[in-house]
């Protein structure tokens, strides 16, 4: 029997203060291409949030879905916390629409609260794959 990818969980609503902040700020320091997208956040929406429980949602730019299935853009990708509570986050694009913002564990359980701006440090090039 095959495990089947967690479905999210439909959700219509504005982008809560602190997704707004912290979305704006990975734009604002992610990848070079990344600030680009910021007119799209003034327009964006949660559409989904994941169903473990984490804080990770996808977003609708002006009602429009962006397609699943197309090639991820990685618009920002950063780290917080230490060893033994390391997590990650990482804001992404799909088919030229801003799509999500993601949160992970790497030591722990994904975290169900959005780290601050101030928190977060940029993904070593090695484990980005970028020079």
């Amino acid at each position: 029997m095959s495990q089947r990818e967690p479905v999210p969980i439909p959700e219509d609503r504005p982008l809560s203060p602190e997704e707004r902040s912290l979305t704006r700020w990975m734009l604002g320091h992610g990848h070079p291409e990344s600030a680009a997208f910021l007119p799209q956040l003034d327009r964006a929406r949660v559409v989904s949030r994941c169903p473990c429980g984490c804080a990770s949602v996808e977003f609708a730019v002006d009602d429009e879905q962006p397609p699943l299935g197309k090639d991820m853009q990685m618009l920002g990708d950063f780290l917080f916390g230490d060893e033994k509570d390391l997590c990650g986050t990482f804001v992404f694009a799909r088919a030229g629409l801003l799509a999500g913002l993601e949160v992970y564990g790497l030591a722990v359980d994904a975290p169900t609260v959005l780290p601050a701006p101030t928190a977060l440090r940029r993904v070593p090039a090695p484990l980005a794959g970028r020079d």
